[in-house]
């Protein structure tokens, strides 16, 4: 039986933020809200016994965590049953000092800060509804808790880079640097904006005719084989740009244990197909631009 390296759960859908490269922006089509805690505990009971192999596992999907008022109830419960490398990805806005501290108390071994500027405006324009000023504030609050506690949770600062910001992120990076801790394994982390499977963006939006490679439209994606995504509303979707709609009907785990799904048929064909090299037979495969994002992505360490 195939076990993921890394699980997914989408804690809750909706946001504080309407981020011009997220699909939430768009009118929504599932309900608001977190996911069930009774869910949530059949769900991680399922895949206990494969904790060992379990490498990471993520408190965030097409959402922001600090509005699932289970987040750290579901941080316990994982902690309790032996499972490690949980993160949360968070815009910080409402990353309130109380919120600070029970995160670094609960143990959590990765926060992300999702901070795409240098500047309000930059920002504020393309995370729109959130303050930069606040998402600072607590972003900075936040690691000096860390080092003054001695927490052991890392911090990686996260830059979406595109058209609009390009432009900040040497600035970006030589702020950052100062501010993390090489001693706690914090990281500086830049990509590419994605497609989202098409959902946003065209490939032909963000690849160049110069860029284009044979290569990685034929290379199979690490993704169906390695991450297993559940959304809040317990449907299965194939991999991160699959996450607006679950769009391939995969399975929901309200009907078909998580594992089961993931070693189904329906996943077995697909992966097959990465590995023949035709992905892109899926139109969600042929739009998207991953890993092209990937292989411009780029970590840098702190210096202190």
């Amino acid at each position: 039986m195939r076990i993921p390296k890394r699980i997914q759960f989408e804690t809750f859908y909706g946001c504080n933020a309407r981020c011009t490269m997220c699909a939430i922006s768009k009118p929504a089509t599932r309900p608001i809200g977190e996911m069930d805690m009774e869910m949530f505990k059949s769900i991680v009971d399922s895949i206990e016994p494969y904790n060992d192999h379990i490498e990471k596992v993520d408190l965030f999907g097409l959402g922001e965590p600090m509005m699932d008022k289970y987040l750290f109830e579901r941080v316990k419960y994982l902690k309790d049953r032996k499972f490690t490398g949980l993160a949360i990805s968070t815009n910080a806005h409402l990353l309130y000092s109380y919120k600070q501290q029970l995160l670094l108390d609960s143990g959590i071994e990765t926060v992300i800060f999702s901070i795409d500027g240098t500047n309000k405006e930059t920002h504020e324009n393309i995370r729109k509804k959130v303050n930069f000023d606040k998402v600072m504030k607590n972003a900075i609050n936040m690691i000096k808790m860390r080092d003054d506690g001695d927490y052991q949770t890392r911090f990686v600062v996260r830059f979406i880079r595109q058209k609009s910001n390009i432009n900040e992120w040497e600035s970006y990076r030589r702020f950052w640097e100062l501010k993390l801790s090489a001693k706690k394994n914090d990281i500086i982390i830049v990509y590419d904006v994605n497609t989202m499977g098409g959902e946003m963006y065209s490939k032909q939006d963000l690849v160049s005719e110069n860029d284009f490679s044979d290569e990685i439209e034929r290379k199979p994606c690490h993704q169906v084989f390695d991450r297993m995504i559940i959304n809040a509303d317990g449907a299965m979707p194939l991999c991160c740009e699959d996450t607006p709609r679950a769009s391939l009907n995969l399975g929901n785990i309200k009907d078909t244990s998580p594992l089961d799904i993931w070693n189904g048929s329906r996943f077995t064909k697909i992966r097959e197909m990465h590995k023949k090299g035709e992905k892109n037979r899926l139109k969600i495969c042929r739009e998207c631009t991953m890993l092209y994002s990937e292989s411009k992505t780029h970590t840098f360490h702190p210096k202190n």
